[in-house]
């Protein structure tokens, strides 16, 4: 009998997993599956101990559901990927195992280990297949008509959409349940730490998530273009720490989304909803087109010719959210507390460090990774590339996020603010993004500091900053 084995890395799902689905094409197979824990790697890798809690009690949810299907969930902790390679082996040795399947990683280390158990493997005579599951379409088949890959968001956006107006991907269903195959006592354990998560904003088991997909495209979505920018509404999927490990898929979003008759393939593109999608697309894109990425390195020479500052204070100031402006410290104070942030916030956030404190947009990057739930290399580093107009397609240098605009635009009425800062709730809305102002004229003294830095001075600074960089190439 032949013994496919699946391999669950980034994908926590039994639902429309075309790794899952392929193992258990052949019914006569005996299908087992495994995930293998590697702290070392994580610990590399900066991934947050919040996203540790979510992988684990989500492992213990797909481990139900996939013995359901007849499939036992071997788990195993390794160090590292090399040693986890080693142990996969052995594996496969002891189970027989001809055939093994699973779904592409496309940072730079997932990527070698993959190479060399695909190397090692077919020395043993055992097949290896792999796909691309983490994206909506195979990278070989989105590019310019020269063959070159596409750097402007607008342009791969067109042809993202165009193939879905052709063809829509399907999504696959839930394998047929099997004969229950036998296997020993293996219980799930991280040595990883792990930190307490808000299981109401982040509910565990994909049935959950897929519950949160459907309330949140049939009630929701039709105030997502009005409403997604505004940090105090509840107005966002909260879907993107499901979208991190795999619980969810692109596919199942685009399939249930074209259900509903407000979004035709006609107007699909109107969907603010779907181009927030299609940028964690083109960020996965870029990842794969440009493997520096994952080796921390910018899309953009311009990051060796700036001269940034590497201030300790002002770096652990923003850290704690104790920058003196109220739109930033509520944010940055929301990510330490949930380790999720909304994307809005994030922008403001990141711009803050890199444009008004002109520190190293690497520190930021580090330090919301090694914090966020739904943490990912490629929406993170995209993100942070773009704020720091340091990649490509990046937001223009001299286009710099004002804090207390930013926060009287999206935060009118000071909600979000007064909820991560509750030293300020006493303070007038009128001048709640101006706290130290309206102590200096009133005479009452507040537990909050003083801007650590004058915005307008320092966008003048930054912006001369960039321009010498730019001179230097």
């Amino acid at each position: 009998m032949n013994v496919h084995l699946m391999w669950f890395r980034n994908d926590l799902r039994i639902h429309d997993n075309t790794a899952l689905y392929s193992a258990c094409k052949n019914t006569k197979a005996n299908v087992l599956s495994i995930f293998i824990a590697t702290p070392k790697q994580w610990e590399s890798h900066l991934m947050s101990f919040k996203k540790s809690e979510y992988i684990y009690k989500n492992l213990l949810i797909l481990k139900k559901n996939i013995m359901q299907l007849g499939i036992p969930l071997y788990f195993y902790e390794s160090e590292d990927f090399l040693t986890s390679i080693k142990f996969l082996i052995i594996f496969c040795k002891k189970h027989k195992v001809n055939a093994i399947f699973y779904n592409y990683q496309y940072e730079f280390n997932e990527r070698k280990r993959d190479y060399l158990i695909k190397k090692m493997l077919k020395k043993e005579n055992i097949s290896t297949y792999a796909f691309h599951d983490e994206i909506l379409f195979s990278p070989d088949k989105i590019h310019k008509k020269n063959g070159q890959p596409y750097n402007i968001f607008s342009s791969f956006k067109k042809n993202i959409i165009k193939k879905i107006q052709e063809q829509v991907p399907l999504s696959f269903p839930i394998p047929n349940i099997r004969i229950c195959s036998k296997m020993e006592k293996n219980v799930i354990k991280f040595t990883y730490p792990r930190e307490k998560i808000d299981e109401r904003l982040f509910p565990i088991g994909e049935k959950c998530a897929l519950n949160n997909l459907l309330f949140f495209i049939n009630k929701k979505i039709i105030n997502y273009n009005s409403e997604h920018h505004s940090p105090n509404l509840n107005s966002t999927s909260f879907l993107s720490a499901s979208f991190s490990i795999g619980i969810l898929s692109f596919r199942q979003c685009i399939t249930l989304l074209l259900k509903k008759k407000n979004y035709e393939l006609k107007t699909i593109d109107q969907c603010l909803w779907l181009n927030e999608l299609i940028w964690r697309e083109f960020y996965k894109y870029l990842l794969i087109r440009y493997p520096e990425i994952s080796q921390n390195k910018a899309l953009s020479h311009l990051d060796n010719k700036i001269l940034w500052n590497n201030n300790k204070e002002h770096l652990n100031a923003w850290q704690k959210g104790k920058t003196g402006y109220p739109i930033v410290d509520a944010g940055m104070r929301q990510l330490n507390k949930l380790g999720w942030m909304h994307n809005r916030i994030r922008m403001i956030t990141a711009s803050f460090l890199v444009k008004d404190l002109l520190i190293n947009w690497k520190e930021g990057e580090k330090y919301f990774i090694s914090k966020l739930i739904d943490g990912d290399l490629a929406i993170n580093n995209g993100n942070w590339q773009w704020i720091a107009s340091i990649g490509i397609n990046s937001n223009p240098y001299f286009k710099i996020f004002n804090p207390i605009n930013q926060a009287k635009k999206f935060d009118k009425e000071g909600i979000f603010v007064k909820t991560y800062l509750p030293e300020l709730r006493s303070i007038p809305n009128s001048d709640i993004f101006t706290p130290h102002l309206w102590s200096q004229r009133t005479g009452n003294k507040i537990n909050y500091p003083i801007p650590i830095v004058n915005h307008e001075k320092t966008k003048k600074n930054v912006i001369s900053v960039f321009k010498l960089a730019k001179s230097l190439l």
